[in-house]
């Protein structure tokens, strides 16, 4: 715990005035702290901040929502009368003026002044809260000063650009474009992609305007309009481009704006902006160097949204080109003949390549897709002799792919013997530890249809390499093994924090500015301020696997579970995910974060499915994007959660609505029931639908439904579902695992 700065008579003086400033404007208590007893400082502060949690976004915007708002203050400011000088009343004056910034940014600044003397730590923090109050009041220099001021005080603060651009924002709403232009300009180079620069992009120009530099106002609502297309704040840019005129010519976009902005969608997953963007750039040039480059994207974006007769004409043209795109178009093409069932097409192109060079890898792909078509097709030895075409060191990470699929080939062809010798190749292999756990299953599948008696032996050698992988799993299912060689998890246990250390490693890490500065922000419940602090560290010691270990459990006790979720498979993939001997049986809580199970129970859905699906999704990054354009913890396309809505009788969800983590879980938990539903409670073809979609699921089940389970999962013909499903079920056993084992106390 940090030792904080005893407070002056001053600081003293401040928070009795803020304090009485608050008893003054209310005459009473809000209805529900008189149970609130707050005779323990600590106890008070922390079930202060646990309202934080009830104040959601959405909520502040209704009657409730503004309850729970002013009830947490008043328990703040009961902590304070009650405990004066303690440190949890000095935190409370703190927090109190964080949160007053907007509401009543006067009292805001009074108690974050007060602050600054006993939280020297969180200097820049208390300046950006305080410039941000002051600007809320009308007090623009003094606001620019103080944000201006942190690049000044704490060089290396990770608010420093945000920092500036609110500076930037301080200055130019008090009219002083001199100032402001080079700050916005300053901040725009750091990081152009901050939240603030759309905004930031938009009163650049005005400024330059408002200095009589038209070029350059243009030149800033171009930046906007071709860097952040899909901001708001673009379309606005292109209204007043559309509208403006520099040096007496109309504005239009050139051929590189358009390039550049459509690459921008493309990573961004806007493929049907992306697609438009492409062929505008496209219809304005035929000398362009990057031509094959925007054409090959264009079919990309084209295939992401399904659109593949389109898709192919453009992979075609790109091939015609001979460029160095023309191998990958190439290897793109035939995996849509595959996806549109035009084995003809694939079989010609993989036979007869065209002309354009492709490398060793792109050829052994060609084969490994030709061989699933004639598989598919029920033509074994073809397919087989396709893979054994991709088994030489020439064909790269995909020749224990081939290895693979042809031992699988044997295996359906009842070709056992030679299923069984495919196999142990790939046991054998030193590139192919990844596919080792199958193998040894379908080793023990084949001995057991050869009744060779040499199935029992390969089970357990497969549990007891490999007891958490999907393959062991399946083995458990069927009653033949236990999992009594796992690592165990303590129901109460944690991981240890810093404390626990090395005597010379804990002082190195607990003397570092960015650790006591996120134990600090921890404790005051900003849990996104602290977790920002611990990355820092995770980049400063992680290569360090006591120190990761103490950083995986601050990170999820801050909140930051896809950051602490992502630094231990980062650092103990195998032990979470095959062998299972985690070095501290807490780590288990950090691999198999929990942090959304209420809002799933309330779906009707198991829980741990639901959390399966988010920690293979995402990894519990609320903020991701797919390539496809699913977003969030759940990764839901915005298409299927306006379906999923509207037969929830709510309202229309747009796009930043995925992004807020109760939306998305609300969303895609409603999904997955509705998916269990139709699959009459099938767990495997609920999973394969959830990222296939349903119609998809419903052919292979045409095809393939009689087989059993682990066979149908094999048989999957889209590798990404294939791999998908696997995971999936392999974390939501785990899951299950994990959770009786809490129930009896220990794991199972």
């Amino acid at each position: 715990m940090i030792r904080v700065i005893g407070a002056t008579a001053l600081s003293i003086g401040l928070a009795a005035a803020a304090v009485s400033a608050v008893t003054d404007n209310s005459n009473h208590r809000v209805p529900g702290t008189e149970a609130f007893g707050c005779e323990e400082a600590e106890g008070c502060f922390r079930a202060a901040l646990a309202e934080q949690k009830n104040v959601t976004r959405s909520a502040l915007n209704g009657v409730e929502g503004q309850s729970k708002f002013d009830l947490q203050l008043d328990r703040l400011h009961l902590l304070m009368e009650k405990h004066p000088g303690s440190v949890w009343a000095k935190r409370a004056g703190l927090v109190t003026g964080v949160l007053l910034r907007e509401r009543d940014p006067g009292r805001a600044v009074q108690f974050l002044r007060s602050a600054r003397r006993d939280f020297p730590l969180l200097e820049d923090y208390l300046r950006l809260w305080m410039g941000q109050a002051l600007l809320k009041l009308g007090d623009i220099a003094e606001a620019a000063a103080l944000m201006e001021s942190i690049r000044e005080v704490a060089p290396d603060s990770p608010l420093a650009t945000r920092a500036v651009f609110e500076a930037a924002e301080a200055w130019y709403r008090a009219g002083q474009c001199d100032r402001a232009v080079d700050l916005f300009a300053t901040a725009l180079r750091a990081d152009e992609k901050e939240s603030v620069a759309p905004v930031g992009w938009l009163h650049l120009a005005d400024c330059h305007l408002q200095l009589s530099q038209p070029a350059d106002a243009q030149a800033a609502l171009r930046s906007l309009w071709v860097k952040l297309p899909q901001t708001p704040e673009a379309r606005e840019a292109y209204a007043r481009l559309t509208g403006s005129s520099a040096n007496g010519q109309p504005w239009s976009p050139t051929a590189e704006d358009r390039y550049q902005r459509a690459k921008e969608f493309h990573a961004q997953a806007f493929h049907e902006e992306a697609v438009e963007e492409f062929r505008q750039f496209l219809s304005m040039t035929n000398r362009d160097p990057r031509i094959a480059d925007a054409k090959y994207k264009l079919a990309l974006s084209l295939v992401r949204l399904k659109r593949y007769e389109q898709a192919k004409f453009v992979f075609q043209d790109v091939i015609a080109g001979q460029t160095p795109e023309a191998g990958e178009a190439t290897v793109w093409l035939a995996r849509v003949y595959l996806r549109q069932s035009e084995g003809d097409q694939l079989l010609a192109l993989s036979q007869t390549p065209p002309k354009a060079a492709l490398t060793h890898e792109q050829r052994a792909m060609l084969n490994i897709l030709r061989g699933v078509w004639l598989e598919d097709q029920g033509q074994m030895e073809q397919a087989i002799a396709a893979y054994r075409k991709v088994d030489s060191p020439e064909a790269g990470i995909h020749r224990v792919d081939g290895l693979w699929k042809m031992a699988w080939a044997r295996y359906q062809a009842g070709q056992w013997k030679e299923a069984i010798a495919a196999l142990q190749r790939l046991v054998d292999a030193k590139e192919s530890e990844a596919l080792v756990p199958q193998a040894l299953y379908w080793m023990a599948r084949a001995s057991d249809r050869l009744k060779n008696h040499d199935g029992a032996s390969l089970r357990a050698q497969l549990c007891a390499r490999y007891p958490v992988t999907y393959y062991c799993q399946l083995v458990r299912q069927a009653g033949q093994a236990q999992a009594d060689g796992l690592n165990r998890m303590d129901a109460d246990a944690v991981l240890p924090g810093p404390e626990q250390l090395p005597p010379d490693k804990r002082e190195e890490v607990t003397r570092d500015r960015a650790y006591r500065r996120a134990v600090e922000l921890r404790l005051l419940g900003m849990g996104p301020d602290a977790a920002r602090e611990l990355a820092i560290l995770t980049r400063r010691y992680g290569k360090d696997a006591a120190v990761v270990l103490a950083l995986s459990r601050l990170l999820s006790e801050a909140g930051a579970h896809g950051q602490a979720l992502r630094l231990a498979r980062l650092h103990f993939r195998e032990d979470l995910e095959l062998r299972g001997n985690v070095p501290l049986p807490a780590l288990w809580r950090v691999g198999y974060p929990t942090a959304f199970v209420p809002a799933q129970a309330a779906q009707g859905v198991d829980p741990d499915l639901v959390s399966a699906i988010i920690r293979e999704e995402s990894q519990y990054d609320g903020r991701a994007v797919s390539r496809v354009g699913a977003l969030g913890l759940m990764q839901v396309m915005p298409a299927t959660a306006n379906t999923v809505a509207k037969k929830l009788g709510l309202a229309e969800v747009k796009r930043d609505d995925l992004f807020d983590e109760e939306t998305n879980v609300r969303i895609g938990a409603r999904y997955v029931a509705q998916l269990l539903e139709q699959f009459s409670g099938n767990v495997i073809y609920t999973v394969a639908a959830y990222n296939a979609g349903p119609q998809a699921v419903n052919g292979w089940i045409a095809k393939h439904g009689r087989r059993e389970p682990d066979e149908f999962v094999e048989l999957i013909p889209y590798q990404e579902t294939r791999l998908y499903v696997k995971r999936v079920l392999r974390s939501y056993r785990e899951y299950q695992r994990l959770r009786q084992g809490q129930a009896h106390g220990q794991g199972t």
